[in-house]
C-alpha cells in the first residue's frame, strides 16, 4: 500500500501536517486528509502539488487577498480576471478624472453578458460611477474598453491585446484567484492603452 506525507507550505518552508495519508477529499473550499486509521484533518489550504512517485502532497497556506480584491469578490460573487481588470481600469479613470460623484460618465463597450460585462462591476467599485446612479452605460461591442467623459475631457482606456491573450491562455476557474493576483500586481502601462483628448 502506498501512503503519502502531507506538507503545509508556509512562507517558503514545509512542515508535516499528516503522515500516512490514505485518502484526500475536496469539500467546497476545504481539503480533507484522512490517514490509514481514519483520523482526518480539514484545512482551508490549497492543494498545490501531488507527487505520486515520491508519495508527497503539498498544500499552500491560504493567502490574504488585498482589500480591494476581497471587496470585489464579495460584491461580484467570485474573483475573476475581468472584475480585476475593471478595478484597475477604474483606478486609472479615477486618478485622471477624479472621484467626485456625477462629475463624469463612463461608457463600457463590453456588452451586457459575462464574462466581459464583469469588467463593469470592477468599474463600479473603483469609480464614483455606477449603473444605478446613471454614471455607467453599457454598450454592445464585446470589447474590454471604457470611455470616461466630462465637460472638456475624454479618456479612453482599453485592455492591451497581450493581456487579453494572457487571460484566454492562463485563466483557470479551478484556481481562479491566481491570475487576478498577477494582474493586480502589474503596472497600468502593462495592462492598458490610454487615449486622452480635450473636447471643445
Amino acid at each position: 500500500m502506498c501512503l503519502s506525507t502531507a506538507y503545509l507550505e508556509r512562507k517558503g518552508r514545509r512542515e508535516v501536517i499528516m503522515e500516512e495519508v490514505a485518502k484526500v477529499g475536496l469539500r467546497g473550499d476545504e481539503v480533507v486528509l484522512e490517514d490509514l486509521f481514519g483520523k482526518s484533518i480539514r484545512t482551508g489550504a490549497r492543494l498545490s502539488e501531488v507527487d505520486l512517485m515520491e508519495h508527497v502532497l503539498v498544500l499552500e497556506e491560504p493567502h490574504e487577498l488585498p482589500e480591494a480584491l476581497r471587496k470585489a469578490k464579495e460584491f461580484h460573487g467570485h474573483l475573476g480576471p475581468m472584475v480585476t481588470l475593471g478595478l484597475r481600469m477604474g483606478r486609472v479613470i479615477s486618478e485622471k478624472m477624479g472621484s467626485e460623484p456625477f462629475s463624469y460618465r463612463i461608457t463600457a463597450f463590453t456588452g451586457p453578458k459575462p464574462p466581459l460585462s464583469c469588467l463593469v462591476d470592477g468599474l463600479q467599485l473603483s469609480t464614483p460611477c455606477t449603473v444605478g446612479n446613471g454614471g455607467i452605460r453599457i454598450e454592445d461591442g464585446g470589447e474590454l474598453r471604457a470611455v470616461a467623459e466630462m465637460e472638456g475631457r475624454r479618456l479612453e482606456v482599453s485592455v492591451k491585446e497581450e493581456i487579453r491573450d494572457k487571460v484566454a491562455k492562463e485563466y483557470d476557474p479551478e484556481h481562479e484567484e491566481v491570475l487576478p493576483l498577477k494582474l493586480w500586481a502589474m503596472s497600468d502601462e502593462e495592462l492598458f492603452d490610454l487615449e486622452e483628448s480635450v473636447l471643445v
